[in-house]
C-alpha cells in the first residue's frame, strides 16, 4: 500500500492520519466504520488520528466521547485521538476534545469560512469547560512584603479574560511568610507569585522544587499539589502541571522560577551583534537577592562564563557566588524539567565562575573584559515603603568600547537614577532594558505554569503599558504611547 510505504519511511516526521464523513454514518459513532479506522491508522504506523463526522442531534455529542472511551480500552499501545462532531449541533464536542482542537480566530466568523460553520473560538471552548464545572475559577495571588503597586493584577486577569479562564488574580501584602497559611488553606487556590523579600524563605515551604528553582535558590512561583502518589510521594514536574485549573484540599506545594526567563529575555532582546556572547565575556549583577540570583543563572544559560557581582552587604555577595561556584549547580540546570516560554531546546550551560567586587569603589577586576551585560536587581521601592538611595554604576565599569546591554529591574519609579545614567551613555552603544520589559517576559511563563495555556503575549504588553503609572499616578505619553504603539497597543485614554 501507498500510505504504508509512506509511513515506514516517515523518519522523525509526525504522521497524521485523518477521516472525515460529509455525512453522519448510520450508526453514528457506534458504527463499526469507526473502530475501523482507528485500527487501520495503528496499523499504518500513524502518530495521531483525526476522525470526525457531522452531528445529527445533540446526543452525538456524548456519543463522541463513548466512542473515546471504547478505543481507550482496546488492547495495544493507544492512538492519540482527535475527535468531535462537526456542524452547530457539535460545538459541544469540540469543548471536550482534547487534543488539537480546531478554532476560529475571533476577527474570522466561522460561519464566512468553508467547512468551519459551527466551530468556537479558543476563549469560548474554554469558557466552555468553566461553564460546565470541567474546570474550576482559581485564585492567583501575588504575595510579599508590600506588592500594592505591582502591575500583575491588571496584566493577568486581562489574560485569564482574552483566554477564557474564570480565574481572579489579586495582590496580597503582608509583614511575614505566615501570610501565605491563608491563601494555601482555600481549596480554589490556584497559585502564587513570590516576591521581595520571601523568594528564598518561602523555599522552606515547598515540599518539591523545579531544577531551576534549585539551582537559583530562589522562588518565585507557588504552585498547588493536591494529589500525591499512592505512596504519598509528591508527583514529577508534569504530574504537578497536570491538575491545573481544578480545585481542591492543597496537600503539598511546589515552587519553580520564572525571574531567570524574563531576565533572560530582555539581555537577548537588548544584546547587539557586536556585543555576541563570546568566551571571555564578562557579566555585572548588582545585588545578592532572589533576582540577583536569577539573573546570575540567565546569564549562565546565556553562555556567559565570567560573572561579577557587588552587592551593599558584602558577606550576602559572597553567599551567593559560593552557592552558583558549587558543581552540583551547573548539573542541576542541565536537567530536565518543565518547557514553558519557549520551545526551543535550551543549551546546556558551561563551567562557569562568579566572583565577588567587594565595593563599588573598586576598579573593575584586571584581567577581564569590561563588562558588557549588566542586570541592575537594587529594588527602588524597598519594603519598608521608602525609597532606596539612588543607584548608579562606577563609571570605570562602564569602558567597553562596544557598549552592551544593562537591565534595570525597577519600575516603580520608572525612570530611576541608573535609567538616566544609562540614557546618557547610549550613543556609546549602551542599551537600556527596564522593568517594563521585564515584568511581562517573567509573567509569560507564570502564567503557563499557572494555567497550562499559552500566555498571550502582546495582551499583556499592552495591559502593562496601560495600566503603568508614575510616582505622581501620571501616565506618560511621551515615553509610554511609542511602546505601546509597538506592540499593537490601543491608545490610552490617560494621554
Amino acid at each position: 500500500m501507498k500510505l504504508a510505504r509512506i509511513t515506514d519511511a516517515k523518519g522523525n516526521i509526525k504522521i497524521i492520519g485523518t477521516n472525515t464523513w460529509t455525512e453522519r454514518l448510520e450508526g453514528g459513532w457506534n458504527d463499526y466504520e469507526c473502530i475501523d479506522r482507528y485500527q487501520l491508522a495503528q496499523q499504518l504506523g500513524c502518530d495521531l488520528l483525526r476522525i470526525c463526522m457531522p452531528a445529527a442531534s445533540f446526543n452525538d455529542n456524548f456519543a463522541s466521547q463513548a466512542f473515546r472511551q471504547r478505543v481507550d480500552a482496546l488492547p495495544g499501545p493507544a492512538l492519540p485521538l482527535i475527535c468531535y462532531n462537526t456542524g452547530s449541533l457539535g460545538r459541544a464536542s469540540l469543548c471536550y476534545n482534547s487534543v488539537m482542537t480546531p478554532v476560529s480566530a475571533p476577527a474570522v466568523p466561522a460561519s464566512r469560512v468553508p467547512n468551519m460553520q459551527g466551530l468556537l473560538t479558543a476563549a469560548q471552548a474554554t469558557n466552555a469547560l468553566f461553564s460546565t464545572f470541567v474546570l474550576d475559577p482559581m485564585r492567583f495571588y501575588i504575595f510579599g512584603e508590600n506588592v500594592s503597586y505591582s502591575l500583575s493584577p491588571e496584566m493577568h486577569n486581562a489574560a485569564y479574560k482574552a483566554c477564557g479562564l474564570a480565574h481572579v488574580y489579586s495582590s496580597c501584602s503582608a509583614k511575614s511568610i505566615r501570610g501565605l497559611n491563608e491563601l494555601v488553606n482555600d481549596d480554589q487556590f490556584g497559585g502564587a507569585a513570590i516576591t521581595q523579600p520571601y523568594k528564598t524563605e518561602v523555599i522552606a515551604l515547598t515540599h518539591s522544587l523545579s531544577h531551576h528553582a534549585k539551582a537559583i535558590g530562589a522562588v518565585n512561583t507557588l504552585i498547588p499539589i493536591r494529589n500525591t502518589l499512592p505512596d504519598g510521594s509528591i508527583p514529577d514536574d508534569l504530574g504537578i502541571l497536570a491538575e491545573r485549573n481544578t480545585a481542591g484540599p492543597v496537600k503539598a506545594l511546589y515552587g519553580a522560577n520564572s525571574d531567570w526567563i524574563g531576565i533572560r529575555a530582555c539581555i537577548r532582546k537588548g544584546l547587539s551583534p557586536i556585543n555576541t556572547v563570546r568566551a571571555n565575556t564578562c557579566g555585572l549583577v548588582i545585588g545578592a537577592g532572589g533576582m540577583a540570583r536569577a539573573a546570575v543563572y540567565a546569564m549562565m544559560h546565556l553562555g556567559v562564563t565570567k560573572i561579577f557581582v557587588c552587592n551593599r552587604t558584602l558577606e550576602n555577595a559572597e553567599k551567593m557566588a559560593a552557592h552558583f561556584n558549587r558543581p552540583d549547580v551547573v548539573d542541576r540546570s542541565r536537567e530536565q524539567s518543565i518547557a514553558v516560554h519557549e520551545s526551543a531546546e535550551e543549551p546546556d550551560p558551561l563551567p562557569h565562575t562568579v566572583k565577588v567586587i567587594r565595593s563599588y569603589q573598586d576598579e573593575w577586576p584586571t584581567g577581564n573584559r569590561q563588562p558588557t551585560i549588566i542586570v541592575s536587581c537594587i529594588p527602588v521601592q524597598r519594603t519598608d515603603n521608602h525609597q532606596s538611595t539612588g543607584f548608579t554604576l562606577p563609571p570605570a565599569w562602564l569602558k567597553s568600547p562596544t557598549g552592551g546591554v544593562v537591565v534595570e529591574l525597577a519600575y516603580k519609579p520608572l525612570v530611576t537614577p541608573l535609567v538616566l545614567q544609562m540614557r546618557a551613555e547610549a550613543h556609546r552603544g549602551w542599551i537600556l532594558m527596564d522593568g517594563l520589559d521585564m515584568l511581562p517576559e517573567q509573567a509569560f511563563a507564570q502564567f503557563e505554569l499557572f494555567t497550562g495555556r499559552r500566555a498571550p503575549r502582546r495582551l499583556m504588553r499592552a495591559e502593562v503599558l496601560r495600566r503603568y503609572r508614575n510616582e505622581r499616578g501620571q501616565w506618560d505619553h511621551e515615553s509610554l504611547q511609542p511602546r505601546l504603539n509597538s506592540v499593537g497597543g490601543h491608545e490610552s485614554s490617560a494621554g
